[in-house]
């Protein structure tokens, strides 16, 4: 059995037991009131009997006769809820001391304890005199009026054998089963009202019974509402996760579209600053046309000149003869490398003049800068590069063809075939081929400077005309030495100033003013 079934039966017999007891309440109430309501019908019975019951002259007669036979049997016939007793009290003081019971009701009608003549001083009484006298005298005198005259012959009490309701509860307690008419309201009403609380008791566990019923039912529905809430949070829960999701894919998709938006809408910008760069690209173009038109048309001013001088010697070369062939042969040679050559170096100069790093101040062009060092002969530079980085000579030779060496580049004569398979000589001012004549520049430049610029590195770059092939020398010479071509000079340069600057990250550099200064020896 378990601990709840326990505790239940253990309220529900507390509960019997105060209901029983307020039923019990409510009978020992109720059995008050019918120990009243008999008394009441009792004394009515008694007052009703006694104006035509004992007369106290038939008593005071049959006592002088002496019929004690009958005179006991009227004191019996008159007893009902009053016992009367005659004694010899011949006095009429309140007070008769040893006075002696004469007669008396028989024992056996009377409930209680037998009658002592020392109590009588205690119940009221009337006076038998000769000249009779009725009952009534005897009420008459109870009711505090006075009797008839005569000689006293004893007196007759009356002795209310009514027991109090307490006592006569008590007495129905030990013998609740007894042939008696309040007895038996007694126990009837006893019986009722614990009927009656059985009954109050069976209805309330009854009711509490459903109630406890109604409450674990409620108990269980809460759990199972409890339940189904947190089931439904736990789905809500599962369901924000997925809008939050959503949420967060639909706002990554809409950060797409809007990217895309702006996309478009920066093309369409774009298109407008497109339109306005390639209109100011086509005015660059335009005015660049304009300038490379009128520079062609110097160029081709020069270059008929040019062309002019040059069939006047080859005329004067065809006409020659003996020694003056000879002498017209290197006339017309000279004439040929120097006109070539001034014209490539012009160009030269002019692609990195042009520059954006020159025109931003980034770079100093110098032409025809003087190396040469004490008694030794003139050493002209064609062009040097002058950034804060770097100082880079270089040395153009406009030979037009396929440029290659006869054996290694840095020792070997430098050969240039044309496009009718002729072959000439690369020559260099100094050495063996143009890379010792930039490498003697180098040198010269690097000793003019190294005084006051000793961390100043110095590039040599050799270049060949844009149409020239030059895949059968190599690019690079060592660490400071380069060859290119005119439309690659630009990019050469900025690769070779990228190289100085990443070996000399740390040093102070110097404005390409101050360099060109130090230089002219300043």
């Amino acid at each position: 059995m378990s601990k709840a079934l326990l505790k239940q039966l253990a309220y529900s017999g507390i509960r019997l037991c105060i209901i029983l007891y307020l039923a019990v309440l409510m009978a020992n109430y109720l059995n008050g009131r019918n120990f009243s309501d008999y008394l009441g019908k009792t004394m009515i019975k008694v007052h009703a009997e006694a104006r035509m019951g004992l007369n106290a002259n038939l008593l005071s007669s049959l006592l002088l006769e002496g019929n004690h036979g009958k005179l006991q049997e009227l004191l019996d016939r008159n007893y009902s809820i009053y016992a009367l007793v005659i004694t010899d009290c011949r006095t009429g003081e309140e007070n008769c001391s040893g006075q002696n019971i004469l007669f008396r009701t028989s024992p056996g009608l009377i409930p209680n304890k037998p009658i002592d003549a020392t109590d009588l001083l205690n119940y009221p009484y009337i006076v038998l005199r000769r000249p009779s006298s009725s009952v009534l005298q005897l009420l008459q005198q109870m009711d505090g009026k006075a009797g008839h005259s005569g000689q006293i012959i004893g007196r007759v009490y009356s002795i209310s054998t009514i027991p109090s309701f307490s006592e006569d509860y008590r007495q129905w307690l030990h013998d609740p089963f007894r042939d008696n008419e309040l007895w038996r309201r007694y126990l009837a009403t006893m019986t009722s009202c614990l009927m009656g609380g059985i009954f109050i008791w069976l209805l309330l566990e009854l009711f509490l019974k459903i109630r406890r019923i109604e409450l674990r039912n409620a108990r269980q529905r809460e759990a199972e509402l409890v339940k189904d809430a947190d089931t439904y949070v736990a789905q809500l829960e599962e369901k924000g996760r997925q809008i939050e999701d959503q949420q967060l894919r639909f706002s990554r998709q809409f950060e797409t579209y809007i990217g895309r938006i702006r996309g478009l809408e920066q093309r369409l910008k774009d298109v407008v600053e497109y339109r306005e760069a390639a209109e100011s690209i086509i005015r660059d173009l335009e005015e660049e046309n304009n300038r490379q038109s009128k520079l062609f048309e110097e160029q081709l001013d020069l270059t008929r000149v040019e062309k002019e001088q040059l069939q006047i010697e080859v005329e004067k070369y065809k006409k020659a003869v003996g020694r003056d062939k000879v002498e017209a042969s290197k006339t017309l040679s000279s004439a040929i490398g120097t006109k070539t050559g001034t014209a490539f170096e012009q160009q030269v100069i002019r692609i990195v003049a042009d520059s954006p790093q020159a025109k931003s101040g980034h770079w100093r062009v110098v032409s025809q800068f003087d190396v040469a060092t004490g008694n030794r002969g003139s050493r002209f530079i064609d062009c040097i590069v002058i950034s804060k980085d770097c100082l880079i000579v270089i040395e153009a030779k406009g030979y037009f063809g396929a440029i290659e060496a006869e054996g290694s580049v840095e020792n070997s004569k430098w050969l240039c075939r044309g496009s009718g398979n002729q072959t000439v000589e690369v020559k260099g001012d100094w050495g063996e081929n143009p890379y010792h004549q930039v490498r003697d520049y180098v040198m010269n430049l690097m000793n003019m400077v190294k005084g006051r610029l000793p961390q100043l590195p110095v590039y040599g770059l050799v270049v060949f005309p844009g149409k020239s092939d030059i895949s059968g020398l190599e690019s690079k010479i060592g660490r400071f030495y380069r060859i290119t071509t005119a439309d690659h000079l630009l990019s050469v340069l900025g690769q070779m100033e990228a190289e100085a600057r990443r070996t000399n990250a740390f040093s102070k550099r110097p404005a390409p003013a101050e360099i060109e200064d130090v230089m002219r020896g300043k």
